[in-house]
């Protein structure tokens, strides 16, 4: 009995900029590119909200720290309008000072909250970086195996008849 061979499988536009579709032709080294940048997308999924968390979960201690501080106190300064007596005369403004507590948490959690951004685009960075190491890194290796193969393959194609 003969059966029919599979189809090929279509790959898609991500599969094939990732270097994972299965393409014969593709070093070791693209599929290792690939398999780096996918491990390091992983690693910023996983580790970037929880950095982010804890810079924030930090610096929202810090800030409550500082607004429970008893020297955590603002002034007020609010313009009422008051009517000067009793008659027929019109409104004048008067200005009243006093002071009152800062609204507690306020600017703790706006610290908070550019504490966890700024902790998640750092380790952003920190993993751009490295990426562009590795990548430099293999790129140096590639180079290496393409001069070690040229200098195999070069002598053969040099001699020929229009020498």
């Amino acid at each position: 009995m003969h059966t029919m061979p599979d189809p090929p499988r279509r790959s898609t536009p991500l599969t094939r900029a990732l270097g994972l579709d299965g393409n014969p032709l593709r070093r070791a080294s693209d599929r290792a590119e690939a398999w780096i940048r996918i491990g390091l997308l992983a690693v910023f999924l996983i580790a970037g909200p929880l950095v982010a968390l804890g810079a924030g979960h930090r610096a929202y201690h810090a800030g409550m720290a500082g607004v429970l501080a008893p020297a955590a106190q603002t002034h007020l300064a609010v313009t009422l309008p008051v009517r000067a007596d009793g008659g027929g005369k019109p409104w004048v403004w008067a200005r009243a000072e006093g002071s009152a507590p800062a609204p507690a948490g306020v600017s703790a959690r706006t610290n908070e909250v550019m504490a966890a951004v700024l902790a998640l685009a750092f380790t952003a960075l920190v993993l751009l970086a490295a990426l562009r190491l590795i990548l430099a890194f293999l790129r140096r290796r590639r180079l290496a195996a393409w001069e070690a193969a040229w200098s195999r393959v070069g002598p053969q194609w040099s001699r020929g008849p229009w020498r």
